[in-house]
């Protein structure tokens, strides 16, 4: 499969009402998606795709949030935060990876360039096309790495 180029950052992205806005000046550390049973109810769909990014290189630029925690089938709790006004689920961020935030991929304000190079929980979507090149995961990886790894292959730094 022949990917899209990696734009260059800042990635921006925000909420459907417009009122949350947010912006990762780095490159992606991974693309994923999450076919989990709580990413498909939190998504209304068969899964959620997001950025694995720094939070060192994230910033909320404008608009109110609201936060909720969630304690994930792995155990691992994440605060899920939204648009305030609308609603919109906009990244979450995990209490057990401090470093990380998990930027939902369709709040991007260019969608063009993402195809997940990896996918979790896959056995909770068996009849999902994935594409052959990505890397397939049975539940939660015990390290994210993997996904990094898995992206940079895609798109080799340097």
């Amino acid at each position: 499969m022949i990917r899209p180029p990696l734009p260059n950052p800042p990635h921006r992205g925000g909420c459907l009402c417009g009122a949350a806005r947010y912006s990762y000046n780095a490159r992606p550390l991974a693309a994923n998606a999450c076919h989990c049973s709580d990413c498909k109810k939190l998504s209304g769909g068969s899964h959620i795709q997001m950025l694995i990014a720094d939070r060192a290189a994230f910033t909320h630029e404008a608009g109110d949030l609201a936060r909720w925690r969630k304690r994930a089938k792995s155990g691992r709790e994440v605060d899920i935060v939204r648009c305030a006004n609308c609603g919109t689920r906009l990244w979450h961020e995990s209490l057990s990876a401090t470093n990380f935030v998990f930027i939902c991929a369709g709040t991007l304000d260019d969608t063009s360039w993402f195809v997940p190079a990896s996918h979790i929980w896959v056995e909770c979507d068996p009849l999902y096309p994935f594409t052959p090149d990505a890397l397939c995961v049975q539940g939660q990886p015990a390290d994210r790495q993997i996904l990094i790894d898995a992206f940079n292959r895609h798109y080799p730094i340097g």
